[in-house]
């Protein structure tokens, strides 16, 4: 079952809460199930996990988000189910400068030539201007 807008804002809220307390340390353990959460999605729940790392970097786009985003959840969802999710990757890239300046941090790691080539083309292509 598809995650729905509540709880999608509920694991980005999370997330970013982890992300500031690893930075200092504290509290890391009590939201270890975040990390879990998210590399379950990227495993059984693509589109779901490609949505939580949307709004994710919508809720920071800050250099240090998008160093974890792009090596941890999106490398991994390429990594994985490249096929299913790549036509998204390259629409997202389209119409959002943010995203390709995420996919400018994603590394090759073991992802397929073909969807590697399709990364590197979307985050070299100038995204589309929103009117």
């Amino acid at each position: 079952m598809p995650m729905n807008t509540k709880e999608r804002q509920d694991l980005v809220a999370h997330w970013l809460l982890l992300q500031r307390s690893h930075e200092e340390r504290a509290g890391y353990d009590d939201l270890s199930w975040v990390v879990q959460r998210i590399w379950d999605l990227c495993d059984n729940a693509p589109n779901d996990a490609f949505e939580f790392i949307v709004a994710a970097l919508e809720e920071d786009g800050s250099n240090a988000a998008m160093a974890i985003l792009s090596a941890g959840p999106l490398e991994a969802l390429l990594r994985r189910h490249g096929p299913k999710i790549i036509v998204r990757v390259e629409r997202r890239a389209r119409r959002d400068p943010t995203f390709v300046r995420l996919l400018g941090h994603v590394w090759k790691d073991s992802m397929s030539l073909r969807i590697w080539e399709r990364v590197q083309a979307a985050r070299n292509r100038r995204p589309l201007a929103v009117v």
